[in-house]
């Protein structure tokens, strides 16, 4: 509801074209405080303002996921595909909506559709990748992290989740040799989180 938070009085003595930009503005403080709630009704302000713009629907799902609001979510990220279906980040965004929702088939689809669009959402390939191991499909992972490997963003994070999946799948030379590369690479750029990820996957594995 709009009345959960409190819009500057001198919102009605302004134009369209300040209203809106005073609006992102307190959106944006809004997702910086992690108050999702409070980011909503700016958002659906926003909407009532401009009704046919797919960013404000594909930015208040993103808040209604965040409170964990699926069904909210899901339906602001259909809206916005019908407004704009070529927006691989709105694809990318629902597949994360589809898998708190354990709807592992659409999630995938999803993803595709995402690749489709962007072959470099490099994080649309990790994360299907990612399904594809939870879901023990490990050659299709494989064959995810290779082709975001090939394309040469995020490579360290892509190394460690196709040497996990080596891992899991009984192919331990193969996931060592992708240890190995991914603790190279953080040696030029560290990531204490990561390091410490793959060093515990390692020694799992060894012990």
């Amino acid at each position: 509801m709009l009345s959960t938070v409190q819009l500057p009085t001198r919102l009605e003595q302004q134009s369209d074209a300040e209203t809106q930009k005073l609006l992102h503005t307190l959106v944006r403080q809004a997702v910086s405080q992690q108050a999702y709630t409070k980011a909503i009704p700016l958002i659906t302000c926003l909407i009532t303002k401009e009704p046919q713009n797919p960013n404000n629907y594909n930015n208040r799902g993103l808040m209604y996921y965040h409170c964990q609001h699926w069904s909210q979510a899901m339906a602001d990220y259909n809206r916005a595909i019908q407004l704009n279906s070529n927006k691989d980040k709105v694809y990318t965004n629902r597949a994360k909506c589809n898998l708190a929702l354990r709807q592992w088939s659409a999630a995938i689809a999803d993803y595709d559709c995402a690749i489709d669009i962007n072959p470099y959402n490099i994080k649309a390939r990790i994360r299907q990748g990612v399904l594809f191991r939870a879901l023990e499909m490990y050659n299709d992972a494989i064959v995810c992290f290779g082709l975001a490997l090939f394309l040469g963003k995020l490579n360290v994070h892509i190394y460690g989740e196709r040497g996990r999946t080596h891992q899991l799948n009984g192919h331990w030379n193969c996931a060592i040799g992708d240890y190995q590369r991914a603790l190279e690479l953080l040696n030029r750029s560290p990531n204490q989180f990561l390091e410490e990820q793959i060093q515990s996957w390692i020694s799992e594995m060894l012990s």
